[in-house]
């Protein structure tokens, strides 16, 4: 039971709170001088321009950290190691490229005064997609290749 707990408490401060503070926060617009009706939107919009790619990006970063502290003393697993840090760094790169578009068209969208109501699903659902994989990436490394390490050492 010890061990559900102590896996459930490095999740939860590790990626749960990285990835969904900045949106946990989102609902204090109301208190913003946001126009009635739009602060509803505002978890979709944090996510289709991007934003939530910013908490993706030091959480691979962190993963990789971890991975590499660890490299020195898993022998039998350099390999698995290698390989997810060399996912994360791929998620890193992809996170940063969807960053500066989805940025670049933000601001081309209010430069130019177009409707904010454009499909925006594809980005959306990447974004979505690349904070799972992340998370689940550095959550699974932390169990299946840190843990033993830290565990038998």
């Amino acid at each position: 039971m010890q061990s559900v707990l102590e896996l459930l408490g490095w999740f939860v401060f590790n990626v749960a709170i990285p990835l969904l503070a900045p949106l946990a926060l989102l609902p204090l617009m109301q208190f913003a001088n946001v126009p009635a009706g739009r602060h509803g939107s505002s978890v979709r919009l944090a996510i289709k321009d991007g934003q939530l790619l910013w908490a993706v990006i030091p959480l691979s970063a962190s993963a990789c950290y971890m991975l590499a502290s660890a490299l020195e003393e898993a022998w039998a697993l350099r390999q698995v190691m290698w390989g997810v840090m060399t996912a994360h760094v791929l998620v890193i790169v992809v996170s940063s490229v969807l960053v500066m578009l989805a940025t670049r068209t933000a601001c081309l969208r209010d430069a130019l005064w177009l409707s904010r109501d454009t499909d925006d699903g594809p980005m959306l659902r990447t974004c979505v997609f690349l904070s799972v994989l992340s998370g689940g990436m550095h959550f699974l490394g932390y169990v299946f290749l840190i843990r033993p390490v830290v565990t038998a050492g």
